[in-house]
């Protein structure tokens, strides 16, 4: 397995660093990252053209039960492209309940592009939107981390016990919030929020480090991604596959 993750993070944090970006948004929801391409992709297009529009007839074909979702996906993009608080409040009026639930996503997205354009011309300084398949709460970037057993050996019950004691100390240390810690037999696996300057690599690596002071029974790499969650035959092929 590979540590994923990290560099993307260091990355990160030194763009926003020289760039003297003080302010960035999260998705929140868990949007799959193919369908958050296509709307940026989208979006884009639709800036290059740069058709005029009229807000109010936007928002009336959002609202419409006889427009289709391609033109309501349309009209989402061009709402979110002017600081217009109208065209926010719409959007997220819209997002609260949607008439079509296949726009759940795309609402969301649309809503924080929007909440992006107007913060950036009210206050006049640059904005960004950190895109990520795990999406985020509270300023707080969600990971999923995945760690295995050495020697794909079962853990025993005592182990379980050293696994979940010493990973939610550090994590506790470091402030990082465990949104759910599931062990299984022989890996497990974690899903984090923390904060955008945390160093949670160390933390996960002082966790491993402190269990194998009992035994030796973690491989010490371990997979840490914010695309998405793995599923039970993905995380088989990745522990077959390290």
């Amino acid at each position: 397995m590979s540590e994923q993750g990290d560099d993307l993070l260091a990355k990160l944090r030194q763009t926003l660093k020289e760039q003297g970006i003080e302010s960035f948004h999260i998705l929140e929801e868990l949007v799959p990252l193919e369908e958050q391409l296509e709307y940026f992709k989208y979006f884009e297009e639709l800036r290059k053209e740069n058709t005029p529009f009229v807000r109010d007839e936007e928002v009336a074909i959002l609202f419409s039960p006889d427009e289709p979702v391609a033109r309501k996906k349309k009209s989402l993009l061009l709402l979110a492209s002017i600081p217009d608080v109208g065209a926010y409040r719409s959007i997220e009026t819209y997002h609260s309940s949607p008439l079509e639930p296949e726009l759940q996503n795309w609402s969301s997205m649309a809503l924080v592009s929007s909440r992006i354009v107007l913060n950036s011309d009210l206050s006049g300084q640059q904005q960004i939107y950190i895109s990520s398949g795990l999406g985020g709460q509270d300023k707080k970037l969600r990971f999923f981390a995945l760690f295995a057993a050495k020697d794909r050996l079962p853990f025993t019950a005592l182990q379980r016990e050293i696994i979940e004691r010493e990973f939610r100390f550090q994590l506790q240390q470091a402030d990082v919030v465990v949104e759910k810690f599931d062990i299984r037999e022989d890996y497990f696996t974690i899903l984090l929020l923390f904060s955008f300057d945390t160093d949670v690599k160390s933390s996960l690596n002082a966790a491993v480090t402190e269990c194998n002071q009992y035994g030796n029974f973690l491989d010490a790499k371990f997979l840490f991604t914010n695309v998405k969650i793995l599923s039970e035959e993905e995380i088989q092929n990745v522990l077959n596959n390290r």
